[in-house]
């Protein structure tokens, strides 16, 4: 623009200064007395165009000049209007556009300026109020550095452990109580993992407690020696803007709590254990079976993979197998074992608890490795004494070198030792009760030879159907005893119905029915437990109801008396009278499939027709044996 503008003055003054060129040519042609008026007449042209010229060039120039200093003092809504050349409006159009914008930045710089005079008012007025609190917070500030002297006070001689870590478990504050509990001091522990000094268990344990899963749990640290120190945590997480930073816990040491009440817990489990054994023992159940739950109580409250009774067998002066238990129980036992005699003198005389490395103790070859594997150390021998007499052993196989529950080992030893005993006892009353049974039953069974060993027999079949229809021990021994007593009531009929060859009168017959009710009455005063007498008194009722002598029918019958049923009326139609032959097994067989569901109860029949197919062998022996020996 402005080199538009220098070229138009280029030309213009080179025109003027050809004119005057002009002039004083024309001048220097004309004569000498023309000369003077000619040069006074171009003198004043040139200064008349000189000024016509300035005045015409300057004014575009004096215009901006007064606009620029009206926008210098301020005047932001002035504008220009120069239209004499092209540069010149557009020089005043920018001027213009500046004008706009210093006037936009004026009132936005007025505004800023009122802002700024009101913040500086009210920065005023909140000095005055600092300075007028400022006595209140200095005394606040002491207050606080009391407060943090005797919050100090306090952290140091809590009785606690106070500590605080990162996100990462890595310890930035514990008070000094850990010197006492850990032997560490706090400088040796800021900076360290807290996880360095705690047990496995405790590490994960405090991830837990990180993660907001937990906040109290017991944590096991350990001291500078190595010594397990067992607290109870309590834990808070550290936010900062929503994110765990940390954690803080304060944990008390319950140690010597803890080893008191693991004490009391040994001595309950104790008290439970023998309590648990007293109740095996008086249940009623068989010998061996009490012994053997016994055992594996043993085992498992020990924690013992083997655990063994022997009986002392004072001719061989060896220990019998009785019961084994634990996870090596299926494992080869040595049946008998013979020990050194010092360790006999101290069991069988001074009946003191023995403990033996495990390879001094005898056992199957085949055990070494299994014991080496399983990390056995030593058996332990606790002698079975009973009347002061050595009976027998109970050995615990066990993985550490000594044991505690050595009192515990005792009372059970004492209670298995009087077990042991009973059942010695019971076994011999048992054979004296059979005997004597045996004995009322041949008493009855004597007066025809036809029917010797009948009772015999059927004990034997009603045991085995009682086997196959799957019925407890007990029950099973129930029924044997059953088998030999169900006649005993005939004992008081007289010999000329019980004899007689030919058919019964209907008086006759009543009198053979009775005799369910008198053997009922005859074992009464005995005390026998009370299924024996229902299957003696109604072994002769049918399924149907027919039978006698209370007519019972279906399932009113006992399942002992319903066994009784079928077992005697088998031996019954398998064994010879005075008036016919007896028929064979399968004879006898086919006439129960008959009566399957009217006189015998099909279930009965079912198992003793299993007990046929399966082991036809063992009815033939009964029959064959026991009517051999009968005779």
């Amino acid at each position: 623009m402005i080199s538009d503008y220098n070229k138009k003055l280029f030309f213009v003054l080179f025109g003027f200064s050809m004119t005057v060129y002009a002039l004083s040519i024309v001048h220097f042609l004309s004569g000498f007395e023309n000369k003077i008026f000619i040069g006074g007449v171009i003198l004043l042209i040139s200064m008349g165009l000189s000024a016509i010229l300035s005045k015409v060039l300057s004014r575009p120039l004096e215009k901006l000049n007064e606009g620029v200093k009206k926008i210098a003092d301020g005047d932001f809504n002035f504008r220009l209007n120069i239209t004499n050349s092209k540069e010149f409006a557009e020089l005043s159009k920018n001027l213009n556009s500046v004008a706009t914008e210093l006037s936009q930045s004026y009132i936005k710089l007025k505004e800023q300026t009122e802002n700024l005079m009101r913040q500086n008012k009210e920065l005023q007025e909140f000095n005055a109020e600092l300075e007028a609190s400022y006595e209140q917070l200095e005394a606040l500030a002491h207050e606080l550095e009391v407060s943090e002297r005797k919050y100090r006070l306090l952290v140091d001689n809590i009785r606690d452990i106070l500590w605080l870590t990162d996100k990462n478990f890595i310890i930035e504050f514990v008070n000094s109580r850990v010197v006492r509990y850990l032997n560490y001091t706090p400088q040796e522990l800021i900076g360290k993992s807290l996880l360095e000094i705690v047990d496995e268990e405790s590490k994960e344990t405090l991830k837990e407690m990180m993660a907001g899963k937990i906040n109290f749990s017991e944590i096991n640290f350990k001291s500078k020696e190595g010594l397990l120190v067992i607290t109870e945590t309590h834990v808070k997480r550290l936010k900062t803007d929503g994110e765990v930073v940390g954690i803080q816990g304060i944990s008390r040491d319950i140690t010597e709590v803890y080893h008191v009440k693991q004490q009391i817990a040994e001595k309950n489990n104790e008290i439970l254990a023998i309590n648990d054994v007293g109740k095996l023992l008086t249940s009623g159940s068989d010998m061996k079976e009490v012994l053997n739950a016994i055992v594996e109580k043993v085992a498992n409250m020990l924690n013992s993979p083997l655990c063994t009774i022997r009986e002392y067998d004072k001719k061989s002066q060896k220990f019998i197998l009785l019961i084994k238990g634990g996870k090596l129980r299926n494992y080869p036992i040595l049946n008998e074992i013979e020990l050194p005699r010092e360790d006999m003198n101290d069991l069988i005389n001074l009946k003191e608890i023995k403990i033996k490395r495990v390879e001094e103790f005898p056992h199957d070859k085949n055990l070494a490795p299994i014991f080496a594997a399983k990390e056995v150390f030593s058996a332990v021998i606790v002698p079975l004494v009973s009347r002061n007499e050595t009976i027998g052993i109970l050995t615990v196989w066990t993985s550490t070198k000594t044991v505690k529950n050595m009192s515990l080992l005792r009372s059970i030893a004492s209670a298995v030792s009087v077990a042991i005993e009973n059942s010695r006892l019971y076994d011999e009353i048992k054979k004296l009760f059979i005997k004597t049974i045996e004995a009322l039953a041949y008493a009855v069974e004597a007066k025809d030879v036809y029917t010797k060993g009948h009772s015999m027999r059927v004990s034997q079949y009603a045991a085995l159907i009682g086997e196959y229809i799957g019925l407890s021990r007990e029950k099973i021994e129930q029924l044997r005893i059953a088998g030999i007593l169900h006649d005993v009531g005939k004992i008081g009929t007289s010999d000329a119905i019980l004899l007689k060859a030919g058919k019964l009168t209907d008086e006759e017959y009543k009198v053979i029915k009775s005799h369910p009710e008198i053997s009922r009455k005859i074992l009464m005063p005995i005390d026998l437990p009370e299924e024996i007498l229902e299957a003696v008194s109604k072994h002769h009722e049918r399924y149907d109801g027919k039978g006698y002598p209370y007519g019972l029918k279906g399932e009113e019958i006992p399942i002992e008396a319903a066994i009784l049923g079928v077992a005697d009326a088998f031996d019954a139609m398998t064994s010879d009278r005075s008036y016919r032959k007896g028929m064979n097994v399968e004879e006898a067989i086919n006439e129960l499939l008959k009566y399957k569901g009217t006189q015998f109860h099909p279930e009965v029949v079912d198992a003793f027709i299993s007990l046929y197919m399966n082991e036809k062998h063992r009815l033939e022996e009964i029959k064959n044996q026991v009517f051999s020996n009968a005779s």
